[in-house]
């Protein structure tokens, strides 16, 4: 049997990916020519040609243009080949990093997510829970003379000057300094969930927890309670108080469905 040595343009199309009319685009501009010209001017690629279009159709999913990619196709030297590659390498590589880092990003708010759905039955809910370690990138304190819409913008402010993705969960620290000052208004730090990223650790072991919906609105009455359940639990705080949304305006419609976590490290006496 002889092999076919000719593909039509439909044939090549279905091979390579790329549309038709995009072929006849690339044969009128000059990057991809086909080979044969056959009755009434249809188009006849060969299989040789298959990896030159491999090759465009990578490029230009890589957000490489036209033009570039036409000057590497009329002067082809292994020389630019492997400068190109290894130009195109590290736009992979960084894609790739981006990508693994969106999938993180998703996989925390899913979690997140899910732990509210299992204990969103109660308005209001606490218990003790054991950690792990988790990096998290902590933000300046906040000034005093900021109200929570400035504060918040300070932090992701100063989080995207260091080169973090600001679509990591956003959370709030007290110190244990400043949680039991007596204050009526403790200094406060944002920080978002970066892992590899981050600048603190929010340490592992045993931690009372509060549950409740809305939590960041009576964020006040929620550390009260929890620290009346770490008294009657004989449990000794050890660090600050973590707090986070746990469900927000990215999973319900309405603030008031938000639902909250408070967290403070404790050991028993």
């Amino acid at each position: 049997m002889s092999e076919k040595k000719q593909l039509s343009i439909l044939e090549f199309s279905r091979l390579t990916g790329i549309k038709r009319d995009s072929l006849r685009f690339y044969d009128q501009i000059g990057l991809l020519k086909p080979e044969i010209r056959g009755a009434n001017d249809y188009r006849y690629y060969t299989r040789r040609q298959l990896s030159s279009a491999y090759l465009i159709g990578s490029l230009r999913l890589l957000g490489v243009g036209l033009k570039d990619i036409k000057e590497y196709s009329e002067d082809r030297t292994p020389e630019k080949m492997l400068g190109l590659f290894e130009e195109q390498e590290a736009r992979i590589q960084a894609e790739m990093a981006r990508l693994r880092e969106t999938s993180e990003i998703m996989n925390q708010y899913a979690e997140m997510a899910q732990e509210a759905l299992n204990h969103k039955e109660n308005e209001f809910e606490l218990r003790l829970k054991e950690r792990k370690r988790e990096r998290i990138f902590l933000c300046p304190p906040v000034s005093p003379s900021m109200n929570a819409d400035e504060g918040e913008i300070f932090a992701y402010e100063y989080a995207n000057s260091h080169g973090i993705n600001l679509g990591h969960p956003l959370g709030v620290m007290i110190t244990r300094e400043n949680l039991f000052s007596g204050e009526k208004n403790p200094e406060y730090q944002y920080y978002l969930r970066t892992g590899k990223k981050g600048n603190a650790w929010k340490p592992d072991g045993l931690y009372a927890v509060a549950y409740g919906r809305n939590g960041g609105q009576e964020a006040d009455v929620f550390y009260l309670r929890l620290l009346d359940y770490i008294r009657a639990q004989d449990l000794e705080p050890i660090g600050g108080a973590y707090f986070e949304f746990l469900l927000d305006e990215i999973a319900v419609q309405n603030p008031e469905e938000y639902f909250g976590r408070i967290e403070i490290p404790v050991k028993r006496r």
